[in-house]
C-alpha cells in the first residue's frame, strides 16, 4: 500500500509540475513509459499462449501512435487514430513477417501486436487529448479521472476483503464479490462529488457528477475484467512484477486505461451539451 501511496505522489508530482510549468512534457514522457512497459508485459501475457507479436516494432509503432494524438491533441484538443500511420505499421507488420518469418502465424503475430498498440498507447494517449481539452482545466480534469478510476479499485478491494461473500466473476475473477463491486462503485461516486464540491478544482456540477463518477467506475470495474480476462487465459497470475505487491504495470493502469477514452467524451458530450 505506501508503494502505491509513493506512485500517487509521483504522478501528483508530474501533474502539479506540469501546472506550474504550463507544459505538457512531464505527463507526456510518462505516457510514453508507462506505454511501453505495458505493452510489453502485453506482449508477454500472450507470449505465454505461444504467440509471439513483433515487439519491437509494435513498441516503436505505439509510441508513434500515442506521440500522433499527443501533437494532435496539442493543436486541435481533439484525438483521432491517424489512419495512415495505422496503415503503415500494417504493412511494415506483414513485410516484417514475410522476410523474417515467413507464412506461419501471420494472422495471430499481426493482430497481436496491432490490438496491443490500441489496447495500451492508443487508449493511454486520451490522457493527452483530456490534458488539452478546451477550458485550461484538462490536467484537473485528467487527475480527476484517475482518481476516481483507481479510488474505486481501492474501495472494491477493501470493501470486498471485509464484507465480500456474494462471487459474480468467478471464473475470471475469483475475488470479485458483489459488495465489492458496490462498495468500489459507492467510493467512486463519493469521490466524484467530493472533488466536485472544491471550486477550485470542480470539474461537473454536482448533478453531473454522481453519473460521471458511476460512469467512470463501472469502466475501471470493466477495465479490471478485461486485463484478468487475458491473464486467466494465459495462465499468468500478474502481468508482471515490476511494482511490490501491484505486479505489473499493466495491472495498475487496466482501470485507467478502460476509463481515459470514456471520460474525455463524456467531457465532450457535457460541453456540447452545456
Amino acid at each position: 500500500m505506501a508503494f502505491g501511496t509513493a506512485m500517487m505522489a509521483v504522478f501528483v508530482g508530474i501533474v502539479a509540475l506540469d501546472l506550474f510549468l504550463d507544459t505538457d512534457v512531464g505527463l507526456g514522457c510518462t505516457g510514453v513509459l508507462i506505454g511501453t512497459v505495458g505493452l510489453l508485459e502485453f506482449y508477454d501475457i500472450t507470449g505465454k499462449k505461444g504467440f509471439d507479436p513483433f515487439r519491437l516494432s509494435g513498441t516503436v509503432g505505439g509510441i508513434l501512435v500515442f506521440v500522433t494524438c499527443w501533437s494532435e491533441a496539442r493543436s486541435s484538443g481533439s484525438i483521432s487514430l491517424n489512419p495512415s500511420l495505422l496503415f503503415a505499421i500494417v504493412c511494415w507488420l506483414f513485410l516484417l513477417q514475410g522476410f523474417t518469418r515467413g507464412l506461419e502465424n501471420i494472422v495471430e503475430n499481426i493482430s497481436i501486436t496491432v490490438f496491443g498498440i490500441l489496447y495500451v498507447f492508443f487508449f493511454l494517449s486520451f490522457a493527452m487529448a483530456i490534458r488539452h481539452l478546451p477550458g485550461g482545466n484538462g490536467l484537473i480534469m485528467l487527475f480527476g479521472i484517475v482518481l476516481i478510476a483507481k479510488c474505486t479499485d481501492i474501495g472494491a478491494y477493501f470493501v470486498g476483503k471485509e464484507f465480500g461473500s456474494k462471487k459474480i466473476f468467478p471464473t475470471i475473477s475469483p475475488n470479485k464479490t458483489l459488495e465489492g463491486l458496490i462498495g468500489g462503485l459507492t467510493t467512486g461516486m463519493l469521490v466524484a462529488v467530493v472533488w466536485n464540491l472544491v471550486p477550485q478544482i470542480k470539474i461537473l456540477p454536482l448533478v453531473w457528477a454522481v453519473p460521471f463518477g458511476l460512469l467512470i467506475g463501472v469502466v475501471s470495474v470493466g477495465g479490471d475484467l478485461a486485463e484478468s480476462m487475458l491473464k486467466r487465459d494465459a495462465g499468468v497470475k500478474d502481468s508482471g512484477n515490476l511494482i511490490p505487491s501491484f505486479g505489473g504495470v499493466l495491472d495498475v493502469m487496466d482501470c485507467v486505461l478502460a476509463s481515459l477514452p470514456v471520460g474525455y467524451y463524456f467531457l465532450l458530450f457535457y460541453g456540447w451539451n452545456a
